[in-house]
């Protein structure tokens, strides 16, 4: 066999390479146990098979001289390992196509093709000259690699389960093809002329791939599999009607059900029905916002696991450093136990994911790594929580992604929600092919009554005196609920004398004051606050004030009241006027102006009633507006999934991506010092700390007056007050908008 042939350098552990491809095969194995069903998919009986010869060749290349002494001495070797490994294609006895999808996964293991044909063409005199110099450096350690040549049929049966003799008998250094030049040209030929063919199988060929290698690099040798069985976790006396009959549904669905009604437990059920008989598909639990994944995370630890759970979100890494940090104050050790559950949370792993719609959405935008984790969204189950927070064009964006993967990659969806218009739900149905519908028992809700509405005629300032009556009564917990950030904090420095237990809550907070408030919050009896109050906190107050908003979103703002229904019957005063900036939160005014009529007919409220109302405000659909968002967003998607192709990185797609995003990180000038500290000190998770975000067009309005400086990566400075109590202000110290 000759040397020693290193596959990780010394600090890494100094793993050789049949090290290295043995762990591979065993995530392989597991991957291939978990999903049994990919052949059919890909409509590629072999496909295992093929992918079981690219993970035995995909590190081949390592042998070189060159790269074996970079791993010793950490010296660069200035070539990309994949191009050798790719070439070993030559030994298979398989047919031309197979061989270059197995090359092709092979050489854009790490980099992708625009990335290769840059730097390592092998066209031009130079590259190719480049390119045999480096072959040429295999023949020091061939021995080694012929070793693992001649183990390819026996671990083909350890591992496929057969015996497999695909590899030449004779092979020698002379016999390895150019494979940049074999498959890469050809293929970015068909890519400039839109004719790339077998996409789901060289998708999915290249996603596991990488998978299998990531993975074992981690020191991992298999993938977790799903609970066993759901059904002894939630081992209710009585299911409800609604979890009864998710909990047998087989496919796609739709529930319908009230705050409080066990969604969260029937949708899981459902999971576990669906589930292949191995248990190896991936659920994902899908939120629209941090604090809702962020409390539904901890809630799935303490019931599912922490093993088998996963959080995606943009902040998830802060969220869990602030968690382990109550378990070590030695931030070294936290610090590494949160990148190494990160990278976790980032791969096949885990088969329960909580995350944000955007983490889903990225792939499709050609992210990095979009293959693989298409591949683990192959026979996906998706769970989407809280559905009707979406605007239009994340809707849209969903609808076609969920539909894609449906109709391309088996996958099955569950949607919820306590209030959901019908033509939105008839939009979710008719696309995506869902025929059972979930709803609880009409005269059951109509026996469900938590709340009683109340109009008050003028804007909130004009009746100040009515929320501090209310708060003279004592003992009552008390939500105020406000459309911007300026009247939050306005209304809160009205109202923060008359109480010593209160709080302010809205999104110009930096994390960490964010953090303290979210921590407090079921000790506190008044609470003001901005649409961050309407997400899954948990909170229950007593009365609720409120600006006035559309039906949808106000039904979130009465979900914070009386969450249980054990209060009897609870108060929900609405003004009937907002401020002039509610305009630009709320674009469609009419939505607003009907859902104030209709609310001010009413007396106590029911669900059934409820959604009534939630029908006859949106009875008209999207308004001309909106609706040409979400036809734009569906148009856009149309043309993001033709580029779609495996073993490309496509730039201009990927920027389009981040555009969606609306907002910046800055940092206020306050901590700006205190931030770049910790920055140098490499304390990322503390730096953190001091971040918040404001929208792009708050930005630029900074901006143009010279209020903004950019100090690390995408984090700016914002030349603007900062209050701890109230948050950020503007830089003159008036309220922030």
């Amino acid at each position: 066999m000759g040397r020693k042939i290193l596959a990780k350098g010394i600090e890494n552990g100094g793993e050789t390479l049949i090290e290295h491809t043995k762990r591979a095969l065993n995530v392989f194995k597991s991957v291939r146990n978990a999903f049994p069903e990919i052949p059919k998919i890909v409509d590629n009986e072999k496909f295992y098979e093929n992918l079981f010869i690219s993970i035995f060749l995909h590190d081949f290349g390592k042998a070189a001289v060159g790269f074996q002494k970079m791993l010793m001495t950490g010296e660069k070797w200035g070539y990309r390992h994949e191009i050798l490994s790719a070439g070993f294609i030559s030994c298979l006895k398989y047919p031309e196509n197979v061989k270059k999808n197995i090359a092709l996964a092979i050489i854009t293991h790490h980099r992708d093709l625009f990335e290769l044909q840059e730097n390592y063409s092998t066209i031009s005199p130079t590259g190719q000259e480049n390119y045999l110099n480096k072959l040429k450096e295999l023949d020091k350690n061939f021995s080694y690699l012929q070793f693992m040549l001649n183990q390819l049929k026996d671990w083909s049966y350890e591992y496929l389960g057969y015996y497999h003799d695909i590899i030449l008998k004779e092979v020698s250094l002379d016999m390895l093809i150019d494979a940049y030049k074999y498959t890469v040209v050809d293929y970015l030929n068909d890519y400039e002329n839109k004719k790339v063919e077998d996409v789901k199988n060289r998708m999915l060929l290249k996603g596991f791939l990488t998978t299998c290698d990531h993975l074992s690099s981690a020191s991992y040798d298999h993938i977790i599999l799903a609970v066993n069985d759901m059904k002894s976790i939630y081992n209710f006396k009585q299911y409800k009607e609604v979890q009864y009959e998710a909990m047998t549904t087989k496919g796609s669905a739709i529930l319908i059900a009230p705050t409080g009604y066990g969604k969260t437990e029937a949708s899981l059920l459902w999971s576990d029905f669906n589930q292949n008989s191995i248990k190896g598909k991936r659920v994902f639990y899908v939120l629209p916002y941090t604090a809702s994944i962020n409390a539904m995370y901890k809630r799935f630890v303490n019931t599912i696991g922490d093993g088998k759970v996963a959080l995606l979100h943009g902040k998830s890494s802060y969220f869990l450093y602030k968690e382990f940090s109550k378990l070590s104050e030695d931030y070294v050790s936290v610090k590494k136990y949160v990148k190494n559950v990160q990278s976790l949370a980032k791969k096949l792993y885990k088969p329960y994911k909580v995350l944000t719609p955007f983490q889903i959405l990225k792939y499709f935008f050609g992210v990095k790594g979009y293959e693989q984790h298409i591949g683990e969204m192959t026979e996906g189950l998706f769970i989407l929580d809280e559905i009707h927070a979406y605007d239009p064009h994340t809707t849209a964006l969903l609808i076609d992604i969920l539909k894609y993967l449906k109709e391309n990659y088996s996958a099955e969806v569950f949607i919820m929600s306590a209030t959901l218009p019908d033509f939105i739900k008839n939009m979710f149905k008719n696309e995506l092919n869902i025929d059972t519908e979930i709803v609880v028992d009409t005269g059951e809700l109509r026996k469900i009554k938590r709340h009683r509405i109340n109009i008050i005629k003028g804007n909130i300032f004009d009746n100040i005196d009515i929320i501090i009556d209310e708060i003279k009564k004592r003992n009552r917990k008390i939500l105020i609920v406000c459309n911007t950030v300026k009247n939050a904090q306005n209304i809160y420095s009205k109202l923060k004398n008359y109480s010593q237990s209160r709080a302010l809550l809205h999104s110009r907070l930096i994390l960490l004051d964010r953090e303290k408030v979210e921590n407090i919050l079921k000790d506190v009896n008044i609470l003001v606050g901005t649409q961050a109050v309407e997400v899954s906190l948990d909170i229950d107050y007593d009365v609720l004030f409120t600006e006035p908003a559309p039906i949808d979103a106000l039904i979130q703002r009465f979900g914070r009241v009386n969450r249980k229904g054990e209060k009897g019957i609870s108060n929900i005063y609405i003004f009937s006027e907002g401020s002039e900036a509610d305009k630009f939160i709320y674009k469609n005014q009419q939505i607003l102006n009907n859902t104030i009529k209709l609310l001010g007919e009413c007396d106590v409220l029911d669900e059934q009633s409820i959604q009534e109302l939630v029908n006859e405000v949106y009875k008209n659909g999207y308004d001309e507006r909106d609706l040409e968002e979400f036809n734009q967003a569906r148009k856009s998607f149309e043309n993001v999934i033709k580029n779609l192709v495996p073993f490309i990185d496509n730039k201009q797609v990927k920027e389009d991506f981040y555009s969606l995003f609306d907002n910046r990180e800055v940092v206020p000038t306050r901590f700006k010092d205190l931030y770049l500290n910790l920055v140098k000190e490499k304390k990322y998770y503390d730096a953190m700390g001091y971040i918040l975000s404001i929208s792009e067009g708050k930005f630029i309005s900074l901006s143009k007056k010279g209020l903004t400086d950019k100090i690390d990566d995408d984090v700016y400075e914002v030349m603007c007050d900062y209050d701890d109590e109230l948050g950020l202000l503007e830089s003159d110290g008036s309220n922030f908008l």
